[in-house]
């Protein structure tokens, strides 16, 4: 069962909303995701269809709300004038859920609306539910075949993750402060679902399942996994069947699923659950990462990761109860999941990169989301194409592409650039306690340690260490040059408290970058070589100009169009600098001796001075 058509009208600030959601050539449902600004109805939508599902609930089991009593029960959502939008006079909510054979409707309607106005304009639709009471003014049904509903809410994951979801972090004394659940029921018997369609916090309801899990892996004995009717008490019963050992295989999978989830938010390839001692103070379920590092449990996770992580777990949760396979089949889990906000508390990567791959783990379940963080769209969208989801803008329910959050996606590539860089920086300034010369590029750190040892200053080659800024990678240097060179004058400049190593930035001579010391940190550029008229920029102006041959050039001729041609010619940089240093002649570099020497020697001086006072 998925929600497939929806049509609200006049409701706070929707003015009219009428979509039909999508299933994808598998029929699947697309994940939807409604966007828009503050106020726009994203959560207005929730409220309706969670209000749409508890009603449907309601008529198979008896705990899905506080008071529940045969012939009466408690709205999930509150129906009054106050919802009506300003002088429209009334308001009108209609939801068709369906499967294969079968139409679930629900209506709520507030004021005195004439259901033949309508005819035209809902085309058929909401069949069961369009012959509403045109003078009661407030107006609430579901429809549907019962026995459809029961096994729908019994055997898949349905629930309600509110933006004001959260964990109980491991620190707080629970005993000083009022913290309840907004809704909470763990009875297992007829007529009692036992799973609160409102989750706002769930590790602890997971940290006993996630032991359940732990033990089913390890279990030992033959035995037959059953896949249970809905009148069957447990979904696995023991049998002497030494042939059909493969199920004890299958409930390692179901662990494995579970620690796939743990992976993926906690951004580590070799996390896992472990069980803990019996008399462990947080419990038997404990998590440990890749360095070996244990986490006592779920509770002493960050807000993001417990968040991420039970909001996952808890849908193979509901879908395990009644049958121990979907925890083993995860793309067999149905079921319909609403969650407001699901970017809140997470980094850019977590909404980026993780997110969209687990809400891919569930092909069958019926995503609802509310979001502001367009990386989450983009990696939706990466991750599913751009025909896998359904963007909806709020108030008025507009399909939308993700291509107005394009320039969000390259000012993310950046931050990951410039992140990576300062790691980069950062370990380079860490990794020893010699002094650190950081250069442009990879070429300047062959010429002045070739210089250096032809020169006989072995001495200083001993004392210091030399380096380009940045990594040089597969696709050549990245994060080089004078601007890299600023970039990690800035970092290290912020947080020189934590850098106690000298470092010296050695800007080329065409910068013109006027010395400076800050702290242990030293800013120097080459002098130019004025006997060098061909190559008056990079450290290549330091050598002689007769070794600039053109075979150490690429010439690029370009058609300019009214009969002329523009030629360039660009140095083959590291074709030539390996050419120079393999030639290991001195004479090639003289000018290091009178222009960059005395640079190196006064940095390291500077550094002897204050080890001595």
């Amino acid at each position: 069962m998925y929600l497939r058509k929806c049509f609200i009208q006049n409701v706070g600030p929707i003015p009219e909303f009428d979509v039909e959601l999508d299933l994808d050539t598998f029929g699947n449902p697309k994940p939807i995701i409604l966007v828009g600004k503050n106020g726009t109805g994203k959560t207005i939508f929730l409220a309706y269809v969670l209000d749409a599902l508890a009603e449907l609930a309601k008529k198979k089991f008896s705990d899905i709300a506080i008071g529940q009593q045969i012939g009466h029960s408690p709205f999930f959502k509150v129906t009054s004038g106050g919802d009506i939008r300003s002088l429209s006079g009334s308001t009108l909510c209609l939801l068709e859920f369906s499967d294969a054979d079968n139409k679930f409707c629900y209506i709520e309607k507030v004021g005195q609306i004439d259901p033949q106005i309508y005819t035209i304009k809902l085309r058929g639709r909401f069949e069961p539910v369009q012959s509403w009471p045109e003078n009661e003014p407030v107006y609430k049904v579901a429809t549907g075949d019962e026995k459809q509903i029961e096994t729908f809410f019994h055997t898949g994951a349905v629930c309600f993750f509110p933006s004001s979801r959260h964990e109980r972090p491991h620190w707080l004394n629970f005993s000083a402060v009022e913290d309840r659940p907004l809704f909470s029921n763990n009875q297992r018997m007829s007529g009692v679902l036992g799973k609160p369609l409102i989750v706002e916090r769930a590790a602890e309801d997971n940290q006993q399942w996630l032991m359940d899990v732990l033990l089913d892996s390890l279990v030992d004995g033959d035995f037959v996994v059953g896949v249970p009717n809905l009148e069957e008490a447990s979904p696995i019963y023991f049998q002497p069947q030494p042939q059909y050992l493969p199920d004890k295989y299958l409930l390692k999978v179901g662990r494995q699923n579970v620690e796939k989830l743990l992976r993926a938010v906690l951004e580590d390839e070799n996390a896992q659950m472990i069980l803990n001692y019996r008399n462990a103070v947080h419990g038997r379920v404990a998590l440990r990462f890749g360095n070996g590092v244990i986490v006592p449990s779920l509770m002493h996770l960050s807000a993001g990761q417990a968040l991420l992580f039970n909001l996952f777990a808890t849908i193979i949760r509901y879908a395990d109860m009644a049958n121990i396979n979907n925890s083993i089949n995860l793309n067999e889990i149905k079921g319909i999941i609403l969650i407001d906000e699901i970017d809140a508390h997470l980094h850019t990567d977590l909404q980026y990169k993780v997110l969209p791959k687990l809400v891919k783990l569930f092909p069958k379940v019926q995503f609802i989301i509310t979001s502001h963080a367009p990386l989450f769209l983009l990696g939706m969208e990466h991750e599913f194409g751009a025909e896998g989801i359904q963007i909806l803008e709020m108030p008025t329910g507009k399909q939308i592409s993700t291509e107005r959050f394009e320039e969000f996606l390259k000012s993310f590539e950046f931050y990951r650039q410039t992140q990576i860089f300062e790691n980069t920086v950062e370990e380079q300034v860490l990794a020893t306690s010699k002094p650190l010369v950081l250069t442009e590029g990879q070429t300047d750190v062959a010429y002045i340690k070739k210089a250096l040892e032809l020169l006989g200053h072995t001495d200083i080659l001993e004392q210091l260490e030399i380096d380009e800024v940045g990594k040089t990678g597969k696709k050549g240097a990245e994060g080089s040059g004078c601007t890299s060179l600023d970039t990690a004058r800035k970092f290290l400049e912020n947080n020189h408290n934590r850098f106690p190593r000298r470092v010296l930035l050695l800007y080329d001579c065409d910068t013109n970058k006027q010395a400076d010391n800050v702290g242990y940190l030293s800013i120097r550029c080459i002098p130019q070589n004025n006997t060098n008229t061909k190559a008056k920029k990079g450290i290549e102006n330091l050598l002689p100009v007769e070794l600039f041959k053109d075979d150490f050039y690429n010439v690029n001729t370009k058609d300019t169009g009214d009969g002329g041609e523009s030629i360039t010619k660009t140095l083959k940089k590291k074709i030539f600098c390996e050419w120079v240093c393999q030639r290991t002649e001195k004479k090639d570099f003289l000018q290091f001796e009178k222009l960059l020497v005395p640079i190196i020697r006064e940095f390291l001086s500077v550094e002897c001075a204050d080890e001595t006072t």
